[in-house]
């Protein structure tokens, strides 16, 4: 194992921090994970795991937004959400 390679196994809230603020920049789970050193596959399942419905006080619909059936799942860095708040 290199130096630079994080040993441990789990996310922290520091990752946790940076994969957000990565997807709110538009990146890819591929350029998170080389930044955080962890694997693409394992940032597509953070973010999965832990992803809650975008929904707001004036619009109340069932249907969900095409984009979050994708990758990467979230509104972050979303132009339709940027232009509505």
């Amino acid at each position: 194992m290199k130096n630079n390679e994080k040993k441990n196994k789990h996310m922290t809230l520091d990752d946790r921090i940076e994969i957000q603020e990565c997807l709110s920049k538009g990146m890819t789970f591929k350029a998170i994970g080389e930044r955080i050193g962890k694997n693409q596959t394992t940032i597509s399942r953070e973010v999965k795991i832990h992803m809650e419905p975008y929904t707001n006080s004036f619009v109340r619909t069932d249907e969900v937004c095409p984009k979050l059936l994708k990758a990467p799942f979230v509104c972050n860095g979303c132009e339709k959400k940027s232009r509505s708040s």
